[in-house]
């Protein structure tokens, strides 16, 4: 049995997508939190991402945002909430903006969330039931049939995810850089020191 979704509570037009939330393949049911919004999917991971940061989501919001693919599968949106458990929201985004202004990317600042705030998004969770999965031959007629496109899209957030770098020994690690104790300039240079080694 298919919940039905309605219409957003908010007036004027509307784009909408939706997420898979859980399956369950024994009853053959899809959860989906769908998303009702007056902008693109990336304003709204946008939206939630700036109110993650300078704000408190509310619960659905906050399902929404730890399954979306533009956060989980981005280097940096790992490494943020990691930094957010661990040493808590403020210095998480106070070191963040520090790192990516050094980087000269742009940073997330709250007069972009009091805009982002005029934003309609509506989050509404169905359930829908699953097409009968048919029994596999084990042939696969080709390697395109399988599908090699990864599902959600572009992230904003992808030209942040990882820095670019000659040994792969030395990646950016953002988890570690966003939770050190200070950031200091030298001669365009830019030194971090973590709590582990002060």
């Amino acid at each position: 049995m298919t919940a039905r979704p309605g219409l957003p509570r908010f007036s004027g037009p509307f784009q909408t997508f939706s997420v898979s939330a859980s399956t369950n393949r024994e009853k053959g049911t899809d959860c989906r939190l769908l998303v009702y919004s007056q902008g693109s999917r990336a304003k709204v991971v946008r939206f939630l991402w700036l109110k993650y940061l300078w704000d408190e989501l509310s619960q659905l919001e906050m399902e929404l945002f730890l399954i979306l693919p533009e956060i989980t599968n981005s280097e940096i949106g790992v490494a943020t909430l990691r930094a957010v458990l661990f040493q808590g929201k403020v210095k998480t985004r106070e070191n963040l903006n520090k790192i990516l202004s050094l980087l000269g990317q742009e940073t997330f600042l709250r007069i972009q969330y009091q805009g982002f705030k005029r934003l309609d998004v509506e989050i509404q969770r169905i359930t829908r039931s699953l097409p009968r999965v048919p029994k596999f031959s084990g042939w696969v007629k080709s390697i395109a049939a399988i599908g090699k496109n990864r599902p959600g899209g572009p992230s904003f957030l992808e030209p942040l995810a990882i820095i670019e770098n000659d040994y792969e020994d030395n990646a950016f690690d953002w988890y570690h850089y966003l939770t050190v104790g200070e950031l200091e300039i030298l001669d365009s240079q830019w030194t971090l020191s973590h709590p582990e080694d002060v």
